[in-house]
């Protein structure tokens, strides 16, 4: 029964380091699921803002050189106008030359134009319009006299005869002080049109629209301004692009009109008000995604196939003086001393395990050299031994039992001796008194009859004097029976014993691995808040963290249940050991009442 226990808590502390192994493996795993998980939402985060990146550094570089191109026409325009408000231009044909000599100095330039509120026009190349056309009446006309000191850019249109696009800009001119005229330069947007064209790759685009949303220039020819047709983004691909109108830089993620899911970024310039907006695929977060997946994949497996294998060997390492331990218990169980517990001390615990074990064997050894030795001294008939040496706790109770089993034997036999003593005594006296009678037969035939009588009273002496001995033999029997019950329970109450070492040493096992588990409890919770305080909303996830940490916690309640079990039968076994100490006490005590009957 003894081996079969042993057997099974064995088995029992090979099941609790494989248990933390797996435990500790577990949580390893769900802590690099939680990594990877970040590290993937961080990379997708980071893969997002580099794209938005590159589509409003797309965006931004486009319609800065818009704004750049635009603005020299604007500052060419305003010097223009500047020139006419002079005065110093006073005749037709001087202001006729000057025009002239500003559409010569940029070829996208294609007319310029001064006109008055009489309804004049002077026009570079000398063309006239017809007199039917009224020119304050335009909308050009109309809007650079409305803010005067402002460059009125007019909607983009298409010339009917090279079929580009065009855009007309006005300025107001002056006279005395007063507004009274509008110089206006009709400009090719051809360069503006081949910037944008540049930006088409398979996947990505920069297109451009008007303030109101009318497309100017788009990789798709159906949507472009051309001589036939217009669109607006309210129209064309089912109205994705239309969100883009609202606002500076606004982001959306929509449906291209290729197909597939793209990010786009619209951009207003400054100089026309007109809305420039870059198109990037996703494809490049999608891949960023599949290899940040792909890495953290490789990470958990080879940290899972790496971690594993470390902390089994490690485990297998801190378990093994206990397994070594646990061996040479059963041997000290089966009654053998001779054990040297000299494992390896890795740790503290093991340390002090050890060390006390083999102080608890060498003390056993000493209590029981010393018990069977007085004991072998009694049954040789020596009464005169003695234990020396210090006896420490319980123990002290049976070195007292045994000097009082030993106080006990050496009075009742002292009260045999004295009891044989008077025998002899009485015996000698009648040996001399038959002496007497035989030497005084002859001399006195008259005192045959007192003879007689004292012959009577002698064989009534003797056979009082017969009972007593039959007695005192009797006593003799009863007190050795009373020894030799007090050796056996003696022998019990070291069993008793044996039983309370083997307790202790299961509890200091058990202390062992409450320590570790509380260790391991206490560094996941810490972990658990700061992981969760840093997170913030994030932080959820460490509900699995708190999960571990709640096996944790019960484990370790398990193990003191154990450990109060396992004092409960220490306590058990000291009270039996007490209850046979007072058993042995009530023999010797009866073994000399009989004695002194």
């Amino acid at each position: 029964m003894d081996r079969i226990g042993n057997e099974r808590k064995e088995q029992t502390k090979e099941g609790l380091s494989s248990r933390i192994g797996r435990t500790f493996i577990k949580v390893l795993r769900r802590a690099l699921i939680i990594v990877c998980l970040e590290s993937i939402l961080i990379g997708g985060v980071f893969a997002i803002m580099y794209t938005l990146k590159d589509n409003r550094s797309s965006a931004g570089e486009y319609t800065e050189e818009i704004d750049c191109a635009m603005q020299s026409k604007v500052s060419m325009l305003e010097a223009i106008a500047a020139g006419i408000s002079s005065g110093t231009l006073n005749d037709r044909e001087a202001i006729l030359s000057y025009v002239d000599s500003m559409v010569a100095m940029d070829e996208q330039i294609s007319a310029v134009y001064s006109c008055y509120d009489e309804n004049i026009t002077i026009m570079s190349g000398g063309w006239q319009p017809p007199e039917d056309v009224i020119v304050t009446e335009r909308e050009w006309y109309q809007g650079a006299q409305a803010e005067p000191e402002k460059v009125y850019i007019s909607d983009p249109y298409v010339d009917m005869q090279t079929g580009g696009i065009c855009i007309t800009l006005a300025k107001a001119t002056y006279r005395n002080g007063k507004v009274a005229g509008v110089v206006g330069m009709d400009m090719y947007m051809d360069n503006l049109v081949s910037l944008i064209e540049k930006s088409y790759k398979t996947s990505s685009y920069v297109f451009l629209t008007t303030a109101d949303g009318t497309i100017l220039v788009h990789p798709n020819a159906e949507y472009s301004m051309n001589v036939d047709s217009t669109h607006t983004v309210q129209e064309v691909n089912a109205g994705r692009y239309e969100p883009f109108l609202k606002g500076n830089m606004t982001i959306r993620l929509f449906l291209d009109y290729q197909g597939g899911l793209k990010v786009g970024i619209g951009n207003i310039s400054a100089v026309t008000g007109w809305k420039v907006i870059s198109v990037k695929p996703l494809y490049m977060i999608l891949v960023f995604f599949a290899l940040i997946i792909g890495l953290n994949l490789v990470i958990y497996l080879v940290t899972t196939a790496i971690t594993r294998k470390s902390v089994h060997g490690k485990i297998s390492v801190l378990f093994r003086p206990l397994e070594s331990i646990s061996g040479k218990m059963t041997q000290v169980a089966e009654g053998d001393l001779s054990v040297v517990f000299d494992e390896e001390k890795n740790s503290l615990e093991i340390e002090r395990l050890t060390d006390s074990i083999n102080e608890t064997i060498e003390s056993l050894k000493f209590y029981i050299n010393s018990i069977s030795g007085m004991v072998t001294a009694i049954s040789d008939k020596d009464l005169t031994v003695t234990i020396d040496g210090e006896f420490k706790g319980s123990y002290m109770q049976i070195k007292n039992a045994l000097e009082s089993i030993v106080c006990n034997l050496n009075e009742s036999f002292k009260q045999i001796k004295k009891e044989a003593q008077s025998v002899l005594d009485f015996a000698d006296k009648l040996g001399r008194t038959t002496e007497s009678v035989a030497q005084s037969a002859s001399m006195q035939n008259e005192s045959v009859a007192n003879v007689s009588e004292d012959m009577t009273r002698l064989t009534e002496q003797i056979k009082q004097i017969t009972e007593r001995a039959s007695r005192v033999r009797d006593n003799a029997e009863i007190t050795k029976e009373h020894l030799e019950t007090g050796n056996r329970e003696m022998a019990e109450l070291v069993d008793a014993m044996d039983s309370i070492e083997q307790c202790y040493g299961e509890i200091a096992g058990f202390v062992g691995t409450i320590k570790d588990i509380a260790a391991q409890t206490n560094l996941l919770s810490l972990n658990a808040s700061i992981e969760a305080a840093r997170a913030g909303e994030a932080g959820r996830g460490f509900a699995v963290v708190a999960g571990e940490i709640s096996s944790l916690a019960a484990s370790s309640a398990q193990a003191s249940e154990n450990i109060d079990k396992l004092i409960a039968e220490s306590q058990s076994a000291v009270f039996k050991g007490k209850k046979m100490v007072m058993a042995t006490s009530e023999t010797i005590q009866q073994g000399m009442t009989d004695s002194a009957q």
